[in-house]
């Protein structure tokens, strides 16, 4: 099993999900994105371990746009 990466359009929206996640209780990290995805996000994406759906969720209820969602091997 992957690690599940939530997708955003900019570094800046990256950083905040993980401020609003870790302010929320949710272990988050910041990782490259895959490359085969690099083209729909900013190159970085949120690493969320457990309890993705809340998450991405929480993030959207804060106003940023999630591109998607994907595995990193």
């Amino acid at each position: 099993m992957g690690k599940p990466l939530i997708m955003l359009p900019s570094i800046t929206s990256v950083m905040r999900a993980k401020q609003i996640l870790i302010k929320n209780g949710i272990p988050a990290e910041i990782v490259r994105t895959p490359k085969r995805e690099q083209e729909h996000s900013c190159g970085y994406s949120v690493y969320v371990s457990k309890r993705t759906d809340e998450a991405e969720q929480l993030i959207r209820k804060n106003g940023l746009k999630v591109i998607g969602r994907t595995d990193r091997e």
